[in-house]
């Protein structure tokens, strides 16, 4: 890397240090295959490049390829002369996002390690192109009917709130499906699990009660003739812990879910950019969220507090 770089590009290059770093453990957990040619272009630099694909708002890799050739500070940090053919990026972000995604998100939790003992789910509306025929119909409290696909996400719920895991889904796909969630929160060591009254139903805290995980969630009355006579034991519990002091203070948590989709929508574009199809949804958001974790942990290194402020209000 070099240090002949312009001074507002420098939390970028810090960036770009941390990406490097990460991707040096991934490479040591892969089994490199030495047969054949080398590659032209190693696993950071395809990886930092996405990641620059994020931060400028770029929106296809025909459009990357173009802002990557133009960007000549860029070429000379990540080492290389001209940027990949955008077909190649196709090519080698399903590679990397079939198979080392998720050691990448490991790898960076593991470097933050955040207070897992809260967690929060909960889902976010996407909206699509109108055009999109992969796209379903669903319905949100807020913006009514609307075409697209739903974010479900299981993050921390303490002074961090660091996205654990998240499901992409149609619209039309109601919460309290995502039962994935609420293991995930186990295989975390998660010890609380907060929630909107949309995951209100007898089968979460069954299972919630299986895995020993304490589950509350708010209470959905649509499900429910008399909150005095609700015939699941663990619902009843969680209905009179709602009313105590303590579950009060305890939901108010949950908040801090919304705040980081808020932080999402507003800063990094999650959902104004109107893609067709599910792929290429899943593709986009699964980047933004992992390039939101890799500047947790440049936040982390740099022992900064977490905020839910946008980066040009800090």
């Amino acid at each position: 890397m070099t240090k002949n770089i312009k001074a507002q590009n420098k939390k970028f290059l810090k960036l770009l240090f941390v990406i490097k770093k990460v991707t040096e453990v991934l490479s040591r957990k892969i089994k490199q295959n030495r047969r054949g040619r080398p590659r032209k272009f190693n696993l950071f630099q395809i990886i930092a490049c996405l990641v620059y694909k994020v931060k400028k708002g770029v929106k296809s890799f025909r459009e990357l390829e173009y802002r990557i050739n133009q960007d000549t500070e860029f070429k000379q940090v990540v080492g290389i002369e001209e940027s990949p053919d955008y077909s190649y990026f196709a090519k080698l972000s399903r590679k990397i996002e079939k198979e080392y995604m998720q050691d990448i998100k490991d790898i960076l939790i593991a470097k933050i390690e955040p207070d897992m003992s809260i967690a929060i789910v909960d889902s976010t509306p996407l909206r699509s192109a109108k055009n999109d025929s992969e796209a379903k119909i669903g319905i949100h409290i807020t913006i009514g009917f609307f075409r697209g696909y739903k974010l479900h996400l299981l993050c921390t719920g303490k002074e961090e709130v660091i996205p654990l895991f998240w499901i992409l889904t149609g619209a039309n796909e109601h919460d309290s499906r995502q039962e994935e969630l609420l293991y995930r929160a186990w295989g975390y060591n998660c010890e609380i699990v907060l929630a909107d009254a949309g995951y209100d139903c007898s089968r979460w805290f069954n299972i919630a009660n299986e895995l020993k995980v304490k589950f509350v969630a708010g209470i959905n009355k649509r499900n429910m003739k008399d909150k005095n006579n609700v015939k699941n034991v663990f619902r009843s519990k969680n209905i009179r812990f709602l009313e105590t002091e303590e579950g009060k203070k305890l939901y108010k948590q949950r908040t801090k879910i919304e705040r980081l989709f808020s932080k999402l929508k507003g800063e990094y574009n999650l959902e104004n950019v109107r893609l067709k199809g599910f792929r290429n949804y899943k593709r986009y958001i699964d980047w933004i969220l992992i390039t939101f974790l890799f500047e947790q942990l440049l936040r982390k290194l740099e022992g900064k507090k977490f905020s839910f402020a946008y980066e040009w209000n800090q």
